[in-house]
Formats: structure tokens, sequence, C-alpha cells
């Protein structure tokens, strides 16, 4: 059975909150925490605001043994302000913040601890309040592919929105 996304996106919210408050201190403790995490398109209420999207799973064909993936997942963080300097600044930094998370969880064991071990987290998706994480073993690396920002104009904001996004691979193998 495909390990597919559902693991990947909550274990990925479930980090980005168990780190955040640690990482913003060091990086600059000026910025607000995350509260808004989603899963799809919404209005906006709140900076910053951060969607994950599911981009797709590739599969290893060459694997006989043991099923091998790779899971793609898009985190896009948008940053407003009145003051778009100030919005540049804040988005760099929250790069920096889930960058550093990010880097930093996928780390040589025993940080593969914090992706196959089931973690609070705070979202209207999983009711529990506990994530469903990877199997043990199933992780073999996570890696950030790709970063930007970008300066978007969005219908329900008058202001520019500076948006940073983060593509993460998930090598998975199914043990």
């Amino acid at each position: 059975m495909a390990l597919l996304a559902k693991p990947a996106l909550n274990q990925l919210i479930a980090v980005i909150q168990k780190y955040q408050a640690a990482v913003i201190a060091e990086i600059n403790p000026a910025l607000p925490l995350i509260y808004e995490f989603h899963k799809g398109p919404k209005y906006r209420t709140a900076f910053p605001w951060v969607t994950l999207a599911y981009e797709g799973t590739a599969f290893d064909e060459s694997s006989e043994q043991t099923r091998k993936q790779q899971i793609l997942i898009v985190l896009t963080l948008e940053s407003g302000q009145f003051d778009s300097e100030l919005a540049q600044d804040q988005a760099i930094d929250y790069l920096r913040v889930l960058d550093s998370i990010i880097t930093y969880s996928a780390g040589p064991s025993p940080f593969w601890t914090d992706w196959e071990t089931a973690l609070p987290i705070v979202h209207e998706t999983v009711p529990s309040g506990v994530t469903v994480p990877f199997t043990a073993g199933s992780v073999k690396e996570i890696f950030i592919e790709h970063e930007e920002q970008s300066l978007v104009l969005k219908d329900e904001i008058e202001t520019p929105v500076i948006q940073v996004s983060l593509q993460i691979r998930f090598d998975l193998e199914e043990v």
C-alpha cells in the first residue's frame, strides 16, 4: 500500500508547530507564530498563512523487494503587511524558519523520530489532535528541492502579498 501524502502533510504541520517557537526566537523574535495551516484554498483571515499542497507521488519500478516512492509537497507561506518592506523582510525570515525546521528534523537519526512518531497537531482535519506518522524505518530522506519568493496580488486583499514556497521531497520505502 502506498504511503501517499496524508502522513507527510500532517507530520509537516506537526513538526513546524513543534519547533517554530524556538526557531523564530533564534531568527527573528518579532515574527508572529504561524497559526494558519491549510491543505487547500480558503479566504485568508490572518497572516502568516501556510498552505500545503500535495503535488504527487512517483514510484520506483526497479525496486523488486520493497515499494519505493517519492512524495512531493509544496509548502507556501504568505506574509502581508501594510508596509511592503516589512512584508518582504518577514517573508525572508519565515523562509529561513521553515527551511531550518525541515532541515533540522530531516537530519540523520535520531531526528527521523519526528517523522515516524505520533506528534500533537492542531488542525481541523485531525480531530484527535495526534498525527498518524510514517511507519518506523520507511523514511529514507526528506529534502528541500526548491525555494522561491514572489509578490502576488489576491482578489480579497488590497495590498500585495509576499509568498515564499518550498518544494519538499519525501523519499520513502515501505518496510
